[in-house]
């Protein structure tokens, strides 16, 4: 059977950069940035406007980036596949001229350093918070005695500290909170233990790319104090957190395109691994044969880094499934990448994962579903698909290069949250799940996930409903729903988009109460969108969420009542005397613990507000 190798080549619409960086190789004699203005004028005006499409950032959006988050984009971002024609200079040259700015691999100065800085331990008897969903249920509910804050002290919350990332435009990692200590990886590979009390740098590490997901510790080899994370490339790490050096290493994804923005979750000595692809964008090139990954959710001995099973979403490796317009071969069946985090099921022995479109027809029984996973063997166990036959690229955004659309499109309506397993106010156990449809689904666990309820809260499209998560306390789901504009395939032409934060009833999955989001908090705003898209977090009376405003919001829990409201745009002082910004909050919820609040600000990929920054919030 012929496996396929990943082309590049040029193109127009979405993925023009691929015309850019060809013939930036092909003219890297010639100095200053007369070549680079031609060229973006030429290659790139078409998507890049001053406007940009609703997923293209346009030039005033990469203007208002780093040097080095462009150069990232293009050796680990949606361009990595087009940027490995560049050199690095050619890179940097190409990043230099977008922004008019020097390209500097930006270090953290002296003074980020904790007076009494070195490296120390953690003391990880003491965890309060880690992973996606802060437990392994992924519920992103935190009891009482964890959190260390009650609903009356909420609106006396003040802000700390802020940490700026150098040179960063987004930050999405979820901090674990570990006794005094910060545990949290940064855009560019940093993993950082911060003083929860100063925001000062206590030590630090490397990886070889981004770190998206949550940092994981616990007792490791030997008995030692260990942190366990992934990188954007899939590299899985045990790192010895007293010393900084690395226990294993070992990369999961076996695709060119694959990539990790999921937390692992971390199990009775095992580490589950989340598997992406980056394919859904680099099918925008209509030279590019589309498409051959398939998601996967992959088992480590977390005490080794030996693969223990890996399961493909999609059994079946692609074959040659016809052309498209313009004569390039196409594969299937392909796509249902896993970008969420895995829940685990200790008393079922299960791992349960959502799963993306597909991105080529046939379509499989496997995408727009949750499955379960047997713990032990990695064979599926069982799986609802909410969505059948859907299928798309990023092509199908595109106004010019939609070749490598799938003919007809489907409406992307993953499963990008982590099923939360959560038990009733009446003692049963359910799985809870909302999807970019719009949609909230209740499933038995313990009938192959057949529907209990099923509650309709938003529109949908391409870029949420419900996107990267929920919360939830027992009695009620907390669902925030996005319902941006960019909808390719409307399936419910007759509804209006309803962007907001929904309480719905666990038992009967009726809506409790609904808090539009609000309007007038983008107003003088660029990049900014009245919506809510990153995962919430809950403790007993209060959910906590995050807009694409810049807002982080506490609703009570009962009523939806705003109890708090603090705009993180506004941030600019940091703990580490780098130059900082807050932006829109998207991906994973806020962490409560030990008496205090973290939160991400700033999310560029998809014409949000860049910002760099991670937040702490206590009661003075």
């Amino acid at each position: 059977m012929k496996r396929p190798g990943l082309t590049t080549s040029a193109a127009t619409g979405l993925v023009a950069w691929a015309a850019l960086i060809s013939a930036c190789a092909q003219q890297a004699g010639r100095t200053g940035f007369e070549a680079e203005a031609e060229l973006f004028a030429e290659a790139c005006a078409g998507c890049h406007t001053a406007a940009g499409e609703s997923r293209t950032p346009g030039t005033m959006l990469l203007r208002g980036l780093s040097p080095r988050a462009i150069v990232a984009s293009l050796e680990d971002g949606v361009m990595r596949v087009e940027g490995a024609d560049l050199t690095r200079e050619q890179r940097i040259g190409l990043a230099e001229y977008l922004t008019g700015r020097i390209y500097a691999s930006e270090m953290l100065p002296e003074s980020a350093l904790c007076a009494d800085h070195g490296w120390q331990e953690l003391g990880l008897d003491a965890v309060a918070s880690i992973g996606w969903g802060g437990n392994l249920q992924g519920t992103g509910f935190q009891p009482a005695e964890l959190a260390g804050l009650s609903a009356d002290d909420v609106p006396d919350l003040q802000l700390r500290w802020a940490f700026a990332f150098p040179d960063a435009g987004e930050v999405r990692t979820r901090p674990a909170v570990i006794g005094d200590a910060v545990l949290v990886g940064g855009p560019f590979g940093e993993v950082l233990a911060l003083d929860a009390a100063r925001g000062c740098v206590r030590w630090s590490f490397e990886a070889d790319a981004a770190v998206r997901g949550a940092v994981l510790a616990g007792e490791g080899p030997g008995g030692r104090e260990t942190a366990w994370f992934v990188d954007y490339r899939t590299n899985a790490y045990a790192l010895d957190v007293a010393t900084g050096t690395i226990v294993w290493k070992y990369k999961v994804g076996w695709h060119s395109t694959s990539n990790t923005t999921g937390s692992p979750a971390l199990h009775d000595g095992r580490l589950f691994v989340p598997v992406s692809s980056l394919e859904v964008a680099v099918a925008g090139d209509p030279s590019y044969e589309c498409c051959t990954a398939s998601g996967a959710v992959a088992a480590l001995d977390a005490m080794t880094g030996d693969v223990l099973w890996y399961h493909r979403v999609i059994p079946d490796y692609p074959e040659e499934a016809g052309t498209n317009d313009i004569g390039t071969p196409l594969w299937a069946p392909s796509g249902a990448p896993v970008w969420s985090s895995p829940t685990v099921d200790t008393a079922r022995g299960l791992v349960y994962a959502g799963t993306g479109e597909n991105y080529t027809r046939p379509t499989t029984a496997s995408s727009d579903a949750i499955i379960a996973i047997d713990i032990d063997t990695g064979e599926l166990a069982w799986s609802f698909q909410a969505t059948p036959d859907d299928a798309f690229t990023m092509a199908c955004t595109s106004a010019t290069a939609r070749e490598n659309c799938p003919d007809p499109p489907g409406p992307d309506f993953d499963f990008g949250m982590s099923p939360m397993l959560v038990k009733r106010t009446d003692g049963r156990e359910i799985l809870v799940a909302g999807q970019k449809s719009g949609v909230v689904w209740a499933l038995d666990p313990d009938d192959e996930g057949a529907v209990l309820w099923s509650t309709r809260v938003g529109k949908g499209g391409v870029l949420g409903g419900i996107h990267w998560g929920m919360a939830t306390d027992g009695r009620y789901a907390y669902a925030p729903n996005a319902d941006r504009d960019l909808v390719v395939v409307d399936v419910h032409p007759e509804l209006a988009p309803a962007p907001g934060m929904y309480a719905l009833d666990l038992i009967t999955g009726e809506v409790v109460w609904s808090v539009p989001a609000p309007k007038d908090s983008c107003e003088g705003k660029r990049r900014c969108f009245p919506a809510f898209s990153a995962a919430p977090a809950a403790i007993p009376g209060v959910v906590f969420s995050g807009g694409l405003d810049g807002h982080m919001r506490a609703f009570a829990a009962e009523d939806g009542r705003v109890l708090w409201d603090f705009d993180t745009t506004e941030v600019t002082e940091t703990s580490n005397g780098v130059r900082g910004r807050g932006g829109a909050i998207d991906g994973p919820g806020p962490v409560i613990a030990g008496g205090m609040l973290f939160t991400n600000s700033g999310y560029a990929p998809f014409g949000q507000m860049p910002g760099n920054l991670l937040l702490a919030f206590g009661v003075r």
